[in-house]
């Protein structure tokens, strides 16, 4: 009779441990799924602009956008190296799809006809950088400075956006050409031995 509640304690406290340990499995399954769709929507987002950016800058060159859009397209051409470089360290081997590049190409494409002003991409951007802060914060910690830059780099874009709209294409341009001048590509490596 004892040793049949002994069994029984314990298929009962085994049961417990098991349904409470399944609501902490499923978040960090989900914080997992969630994790790789928003860190795919990056790097498809940062594909999307340097394809964009990349035409805007040749399309306007000669307009007073074309500093903000030749500074912006830079800080694409660094993002491109920086990404690329993380993405082997992440063991995160993800091409942007021929719709994300459609789109950079038309969006490019669109300053033939169009010159996206700033405030056009403040609205993209400040509800973006939330999710790039939850990106942060899901990754593993290791890779804290390759996130930190992910934000940073859309913040600065923020900023020189807000900027261009306050004093002018010029003085956003300034903004981004610091901030890409500011980065250290060795700092922003995400490394597994990282500490």
């Amino acid at each position: 009779m004892r040793i049949r509640l002994q069994t029984g304690l314990i298929l009962v406290t085994a049961y417990i441990l098991m349904v409470m340990a399944m609501p902490i499995n499923a978040t960090e399954a989900e914080d997992q799924t969630l994790y790789i769709e928003r860190l795919k929507y990056e790097y498809d987002n940062r594909t999307f602009a340097y394809l964009s950016m990349q035409k805007a800058a040749h399309v306007l060159k000669s307009k007073p956008a074309g500093v903000f859009y030749q500074a912006y397209y830079d800080l694409e051409v660094v993002n491109q190296l920086i990404y690329k470089r993380n993405a082997a360290a992440l063991n995160f081997n993800y091409k942007a799809n021929w719709f994300t590049r459609f789109r950079g190409h038309a969006a490019g494409f669109a300053t033939h006809f169009i010159t996206f002003s700033p405030e056009s991409l403040i609205k993209v951007i400040v509800p973006y950088i939330p999710k790039l802060k939850q990106l942060r914060d899901l990754a593993d910690p290791r890779y804290q400075s390759f996130f930190a830059y992910v934000v940073a780099q859309e913040q600065a874009q923020l900023e020189a956006s807000q900027i261009a709209k306050a004093e002018g294409w010029e003085q956003g341009a300034k903004v981004l050409r610091a901030f890409v001048d500011s980065i250290d590509m060795d700092r922003v490596a995400a490394s597994p031995d990282e500490k």
